[in-house]
Formats: C-alpha cells, structure tokens, sequence
C-alpha cells in the first residue's frame, strides 16, 4: 500500500477531474473570454476625449476609429478620414495607401503574435470540447498535454505581441500622441496572457494526476487479481 501511496497522494482514483482539473476549466474559460474580447475590440489605443481636436479616437488590431485624420498622400489637403474602419478596407479611397501608416512594422508583428495566441485558444477550446464531451478514456492524458503545451505556445507568442505593443503602441506612430493612451483592449489581453500560463501548468498538473490515478488503478487491480487468487487457493485447501 506504501508503494500506491507514492504512486497516487490523491487516493480516489475513480474521481474523472480533480480540483486542480476543475480550476483549469474555470481558469481557461474565462481566460478564452479575455483574449477573444481583446481580439476583436477596438480599444487597445484611446484618444483621450477631454483634448479638443485629437485626430484618434480608439485602435484596435483590426478597426480603427478617427475623428478626423488627414490622407497625407491628398496634395489638395481635402481627404479627412473619420469613423471606424477596417484596416484592410477597400472601399474608401486611398485608405490602402496610408496602411503603411496605419501599420506600421511594429504594429503587424503584435497582429500576427496575437492572433498565433487567438488562434491557439481556439484549438485549446476544441480540444477540451473533445476531452469533455466526447474523447475516449485512453486518449485523456495525452489531450490533456496537448492543451498545455497548445496554451503555453498560445501564451509566449501573446507575450511578445503584448510586449512590443506595449513598448510602441503608446509612442508617436499616431497623431496626438502625448494624448493617446493604452486602454481596456490592452487591459484584457494583457490579463488573459498571464491566465493562459496558469491554466497551461493546471493542465500540465491534471494531466500528472491522471497519469498517477491510472498507475494506482492498475495497482488496485493488481492487488485485487492477487488477493482472489489466495483466496481462491485458500477455498481449495479448505475443501
């Protein structure tokens, strides 16, 4: 039994999830919430309302908002370009040719980091879809490392986005830059970045469990196999 003891401290082997197991769910869905709502909103960059005239209203990796910017490519210094707009917008003249302006090197690299993260918290939500509703008992603690190492792949490349954003975003790549500021967008990302590394260790964790809750019921059996075995003998002695 000593040996079973060290095999497995959490001695109920027949529990499906463990607390770490049901923490990491809890975790991760909240943590999908964060990063789906920073990927899609508009608020990583604000323009602060209380200054008249600011030309930036809110920035999002996809959409930005203007009150009134300038086309500097507009030699008749008529093109203003005011509400929100998706960056790859091709219906408004001559939006594609300030997207150099609109993106900048720095701002594509925090696209693309981020949407690696975004999209790897997709394939962490499919994946214990699976694990809950539909996976086969053999597979648990494979899927299980699967979602750990896809959350932590998820959240190094959403560390680097967030980083560089954060480090550039708030400089002088838009006008009026002394009255923008990083806001909620950024907030959010930045907080579903850090519970994606605590969910990805609880997987990681669960997933030691389960393998220590399989070798404790295959000790069980043994024992059990071993036990009707001398009882059986015992029976035919007696008889």
């Amino acid at each position: 039994m000593g040996i079973a003891d060290d095999l497995l401290p959490d001695t109920n082997v027949d529990r499906e999830r463990t607390t770490t197991g049901k923490v990491a769910l809890g975790l991760g869905s909240i943590c999908a919430i964060f990063i789906i709502t920073a990927f899609v909103t508009t608020n990583w960059v604000e323009g602060d309302p209380r200054f008249y005239g600011t030309k930036v209203e809110k920035i999002g990796l996809w959409t930005h908002c203007f009150r009134s910017l300038q086309d500097y490519n507009d030699l008749s210094n008529t093109r203003f370009y005011a509400g929100c707009r998706w960056i790859f917008n091709p219906f408004t003249e001559g939006y594609d040719q300030i997207r150099y302006f609109l993106a900048p090197p720095f701002f594509v690299a925090t696209q693309f980091f981020f949407t690696i993260c975004f999209l790897a918290m997709m394939v962490a939500i499919s994946m214990v879809l699976t694990y809950l509703l539909c996976l086969d008992e053999f597979y648990r603690i494979k899927i299980l490392r699967w979602i750990g190492l896809d959350l932590l792949i998820g959240a190094v490349c959403g560390t680097i986005a967030l980083v560089i954003f954060g480090i550039l975003g708030d400089g002088d790549f838009m006008p009026d830059s002394e009255h923008n500021y990083l806001s909620w967008s950024f907030g959010l990302a930045f907080v579903g970045v850090f519970l994606m590394f605590v969910t990805c260790a609880l997987f990681f964790i669960e997933s030691r469990i389960m393998l220590r809750k399989d070798i404790a019921k295959e000790f069980q059996t043994k024992q059990n196999y071993q036990l009707g075995e001398r009882e059986e003998t015992s029976t035919q002695y007696n008889v």
